[in-house]
């Protein structure tokens, strides 16, 4: 290999790996199955928007006027300073769904689906997690 296509090869594998952010949100749903989203990192940047998507029409939508620090959002729910620009529209349980939060230069984001995270089920970094399993990875802050 030349030294030309090593250094290619090595600025890639730096791009693509290892620099990107940990995943810091994940989902849940509440007791009246609405979900919630969690951010689990402890020092986590402000939120400027939280999407939820289905393929690419928009089901819920808020958007803070500054970014705020939040801890978790359940869907329906304002927290201080969020605007509501997309009222909750539920999706077929089977149907995948995908959440993005926008915080500062970059987005999170969690795809999930209502019917896996019944029965308590935690999605989180790539997984659906027991409320246990999903304790044991979570941050303590």
């Amino acid at each position: 290999m030349t030294r030309w296509k090593l250094v290619a090869v090595l600025t890639a594998v730096a791009a693509l790996g290892g620099c990107s952010p940990a995943q810091s949100w994940a989902v849940k749903l509440t007791p009246t199955g609405l979900p919630q989203f969690v951010d689990t990192g402890c020092d986590a940047p402000a939120v400027a928007d939280l999407r939820v998507e289905q393929g690419e029409k928009e089901i819920w939508r808020l958007e803070f006027a500054q970014p705020v620090r939040i801890g978790e959002v359940t869907v329906g729910q304002k927290p201080e300073g969020a605007r509501e620009k997309v009222a909750w529209q539920p999706p077929k349980g089977d149907q995948p769904v995908r959440l993005s939060v926008r915080q500062d230069d970059d987005t999170s984001t969690v795809e999930f689906t209502l019917d896996a995270l019944k029965d308590g089920k935690v999605k989180f970094d790539g997984d659906y997690l027991t409320t246990d399993e999903f304790a044991g990875k979570r941050e303590k802050c």
